[in-house]
């Protein structure tokens, strides 16, 4: 078997060398002169994945490495024959993750605690669901809005969206991003859901910059009617508005996800998804492949729990730093995202020191204690 995989793939020698012939090439020359003579090909999201790329060759499978398929059409590879697979989920945990760290990072600014206040989720699929369970560790109530899941007759409870924009303190989006349909997305929050949001409280975009309008953006943050922005998502990308950019209280390259584990998570799904398409019986672990975390046992100090919370989230991910690289800067966006770092994820650290009513708390955040 021909296999062709991006080398923006991580760990994809090693996962689909022992599958057939490997090829290896850089995301912009997978074309369809690369992949002609290949049975399976395995990407990210910068390689479109659709019948153009497939027609007239042999391909019989293609995989992104990614929860997002805005980049393929699986319809129109499946009319080709063309199995098409993606990874859902893969990162959905750094995704909250980075939600954590953001909201701490509000603290100085603001006095924000987690104690007591209303936690808001646009999207509760892969990535909102973890985002309540640790929003739920920290004392948080949670309001959840999706009204596709509503309407398939899903457990809730649900809470329409202006009731939430009106109750949350903060609001978190997590959806995709949906042109037409019942329950389109793009421009979810304009001028008119802004102005419903509560006065003073924290909006986090990590899942797609068209859901917000950018000129209301600016505006609900200039008149501080939001007392805190927090983008990773922008539109456009990768020229992100400039004046957004400088509104945002933190700002970062489209990178919420990108932990070891998550982009790992991502070549390990389509490796299982290929074997099965292909009925081949191969285990891969990657875990001894993992890069060592920065810091493997963090010895908590003495202080408030969200200060030792503080201390143990940015022992594992410092969102300033990302923020301060983008800010530097923003014209290489595609390049900060590209060579970005090994990060790992919260339970990849060890902490040291928990109080017996920490201990709870900082397990369901994912560290090990």
């Amino acid at each position: 078997m021909n296999l062709l995989c991006a080398t923006s793939v991580s760990l994809g020698e090693a996962a689909f060398s022992p599958l057939g012939h490997l090829t290896l090439l850089p995301e912009n020359d997978i074309t369809p002169d690369a992949v002609r003579g290949m049975d399976a090909v395995i990407t990210r999201s910068k390689t479109r994945l659709i019948p153009e790329l497939a027609r007239g060759s042999r391909l019989r499978f293609a995989g992104t490495c990614t929860a997002g398929i805005d980049h393929a059409d699986p319809e129109g590879l499946a009319a080709l024959g063309v199995h098409f697979a993606s990874a859902p989920g893969c990162n959905a945990n750094a995704v909250s993750e980075y939600v954590v760290a953001a909201l701490l990072e509000a603290r100085p600014a603001t006095g924000f605690t987690f104690a007591g206040k209303t936690l808001g989720i646009i999207g509760c699929g892969q990535v909102g669901s973890r985002v309540e369970a640790k929003a739920n560790a920290l004392g948080m109530t949670v309001l959840r809005n999706d009204p596709p899941k509503a309407n398939r007759g899903e457990a809730g409870p649900w809470t329409d969206l202006p009731d939430l924009l009106a109750a949350a303190d903060v609001i978190t989006l997590h959806v995709p991003l949906v042109e037409d349909g019942p329950w389109p997305t793009r421009a979810l929050l304009g001028e008119t859901e802004l102005a419903r949001i509560k006065p003073g409280a924290t909006l986090i975009n990590a899942c797609r910059g068209e859901v917000t309008e950018n000129t209301a953006l600016l505006r609900a943050r200039a008149s501080a009617h939001l007392s805190w922005l927090v983008l990773d998502v922008w539109d456009p990308e990768p020229g992100l508005p400039r004046d957004l950019l400088a509104a945002a209280d933190l700002a970062t390259a489209h990178i919420a996800g990108h932990s070891i584990e998550g982009k790992v998570n991502g070549t390990r799904q389509i490796h299982d998804a290929l074997c099965q398409h292909f009925d081949i019986m191969h285990h891969w672990d990657p875990t001894p492949l993992l890069p060592p975390p920065e810091h493997p046992f963090v010895e908590l100090t003495p202080g408030t729990f969200e200060d030792r919370l503080a201390q143990a989230v940015n022992a594992c991910y410092s969102i300033r730093h990302d923020d301060a690289l983008l800010r530097q800067d923003p014209a290489h966006f595609n390049t900060l995202r590209r060579t970005y770092r090994d990060r790992r994820e919260f339970n990849a650290t060890t902490l040291l020191n928990c109080t017996p009513n920490e201990i709870p708390v900082f397990k369901a955040l994912g560290f090990h204690v």
